[in-house]
């Protein structure tokens, strides 16, 4: 069903929220911060990543061409560590992690981009930046390394509100950097030995972190693209600089992103996730511990601009809450032709929610809303509604698989045996077959016809 489009979005450069109105009627042109691939995806990854997936999908729902580009971090200080680390080639191990990661986020239905250009595909539209920067009087060479030169930006830190000055006080260069200002910050970086490196005016080198986004931006989606998309951490350094290179090297009032809306912080356990706490979910594990509609349904819950802290009991509590719907939905048919009165008022709340900011806790709040007046009413046309407004969110209501093809034999042959011990009156047994596959997530159902399992 396709929405006139009213949605306002947070715009963090203006600090308020604002009117989406497209560059080009009709069209949404969208940039999202991808991951530098040198290690596997985690659940703060995947929750970023699911918000923009909603954002496009509600888009898309209100009719508009959505064009989401992702950049794919191929060459990096980090990429290089793990690579000399394991003794595999850096490029090789950053296109085998960012396969893996596409393949990671298909499980959890999150869309694919459109585009994903790669840092090392975009080496000349890079320099090209680099050398205008330079010849405008906003970046300057040292010996092989070219820096931005942060004192002729009058607007620096516009975005995040940090300022030169704050930034100075108590910074120092570290030895080896031939950089001027310690505000300053690198755009090409002179080769070492042993690294990656392409050829360039300034010698052999490669690019800084900030300005492959600039680039790679304004390549593909051009000056004034409607949204700017990454985690909230990204806010300072990565995209205040992104902005002030890119403003500075389109010059005359040049707008880089008209909207810059970013998703919140995951944290586990009140802690940042780090190997070394014992706190860190990879999103291959997430997809074992529950199904990915439960994921996505915590992950919604919090607005996506607030910080989330998940907990095992949080992933307990989601398991329930969407079997809940799931439950009720089921039994809606997948479409109505004629609007109830209920199916119309949750419709316009539904609606509302999403109109402000994206406001996702507020829309499932009115689908739980929905589901318990299609419990007590029956009202077809209210379950088909809030069916497809879940949809709509990228919930999907098709059977989940539970392990591979013998699972479900495996599973009958435990029900067999868990009959049979109820039949010699050995209800211990019984009862401990039904508590430990509740505990794996599979429900027992006993009813006139025999028993039943359902994931959960």
């Amino acid at each position: 069903m396709s929405q006139s489009l009213s949605l306002s979005l947070y715009n963090t450069l203006s600090r308020q929220k604002e009117p989406l109105t497209p560059r080009v009627e009709g069209e949404i042109s969208m940039y999202v911060c991808g991951v530098t691939p040198y290690d596997k995806l985690h659940i703060g990854h995947a929750r970023a990543f699911l918000t923009y997936d909603a954002l496009r999908r509600v888009l898309e729902n209100r009719g508009l061409r959505v064009l989401h580009v992702q950049n794919v971090t191929d060459i990096d200080d980090k990429i290089i560590i793990r690579a000399n680390e394991i003794g595999q080639d850096p490029l090789k191990l950053a296109s085998n992690y960012h396969e893996e990661s596409l393949r990671e986020l298909a499980l959890l239905d999150v869309l694919p981009a459109h585009q994903y250009p790669r840092v090392t595909g975009h080496i000349n539209p890079i320099l090209d930046m680099v050398a205008k920067l330079e010849e405008r009087g906003y970046a300057y060479a040292r010996e092989g390394d070219v820096f931005f030169d942060v004192s002729k930006d009058e607007d620096y830190g516009k975005l995040s509100g940090q300022k030169p000055e704050e930034l100075r006080a108590g910074a120092r260069i570290i030895p080896g950097e031939t950089k001027d200002d310690p505000a300053d910050f690198a755009l090409w970086k002179v080769a070492k030995e042993g690294e990656p490196s392409w050829p360039s005016r300034y010698g052999n080198g490669r690019p800084g972190w900030h300005i492959e986004c600039s680039a790679m931006a304004l390549e593909i989606l051009g000056e004034g693209f409607d949204i700017h998309g990454g985690a909230r951490e990204l806010v300072f350094p990565h995209h205040e600089n992104e902005i002030a290179q890119s403003e500075s090297f389109l010059g005359d009032g040049g707008t880089f992103a008209k909207t810059w809306w970013h998703c919140g912080e995951l944290r586990v356990d009140g802690a940042k996730m780090s190997k070394s706490l014992g706190n860190f979910i990879t999103l291959s594990d997430a997809l074992e511990m529950a199904p990915k509609n439960v994921w996505r349904l915590l992950f919604l819950q919090t607005h996506p601009r607030s910080p989330l802290d998940y907990t095992e009991e949080k992933l307990l509590q989601f398991k329930n809450s969407w079997n809940r719907i799931k439950n009720a939905l089921d039994k809606a048919p997948a479409e109505v032709g004629e609007l109830s009165e209920g199916a119309t008022r949750f419709q316009a709340q539904f609606n509302a929610a999403l109109d402000d900011d994206l406001n996702t806790p507020e829309a499932i709040a009115a689908v739980f809303d929905a589901v318990s007046e299609f419990n007590r009413s029956g009202d077809e046309a209210l379950g088909a509604t809030a069916r497809n407004a879940m949809e709509v969110l990228g919930f999907s209501f098709e059977t989940e698989q539970v392990g591979d093809e013998l699972t479900p034999h495996l599973l009958e042959l435990l029900i067999q045996v868990r009959q049979s011990a109820r039949e010699r009156r050995d209800f211990k047994t019984g009862d401990q077959i039904r508590v430990r596959l509740n505990e794996l997530g599979i429900a027992l159902e006993d009813g006139v016809d025999g028993t039943t399992w359902k994931r959960v």
